[in-house]
């Protein structure tokens, strides 16, 4: 004899599913960034901070888990603040650059070395390359983290 549903059943499943929805909202954090050395450029060249966040190895620098920008003009006395929302629980790994002429991009040299002012979480870096996400990762559960970037010359 087959098992029917009932009411009682449907009203376990829609409460269990509530509370797993739930509970992993509750693993989802905020970060606020406190970013140094911002860059001031003025209004009639437009520059913004591009900030991402990385949650494993497997998609360190090639697929953000989440980004956020925010425009240098926003900056007090080369601060600027920025909050990335809904982070995975877990590690994660900031990359951060001042897109200095506002074209969307970290712009290269021609030997492939950044030309803009970027940094990392943890002020990590790299041996001829960026740094590993073990190097930058943040433990889990931080809320605030403070970065640099470097003085552009």
């Amino acid at each position: 004899m087959p098992i029917r549903p009932t009411r009682l059943s449907a009203a376990v499943a829609f409460i269990g599913a509530a509370l797993l929805l739930a509970a992993s909202q509750a693993h989802a954090a905020d970060l606020e960034l406190e970013i140094s050395g911002v860059t001031a450029t003025g209004a009639d060249k437009p520059s913004q901070v591009q900030v991402a966040a990385y949650s494993s190895a497997d998609i360190w620098l090639k697929k953000p888990t989440a980004t956020a920008r925010a425009a240098s003009t926003e900056a007090r006395d080369g601060v600027l603040k920025v909050r990335l929302k809904g982070l995975p629980d877990g590690p994660v790994a900031i990359a951060i650059y001042q897109d200095l002429n506002g074209n969307g991009k970290l712009d290269m040299s021609v030997i492939h070395i950044p030309v803009e002012p970027y940094a990392f979480s943890r002020q990590a870096q790299g041996n001829f390359g960026p740094p590993t996400f073990e190097q930058a990762a943040l433990p889990a559960g931080t809320t605030r983290h403070a970065i640099r970037l470097p003085e552009q010359h």
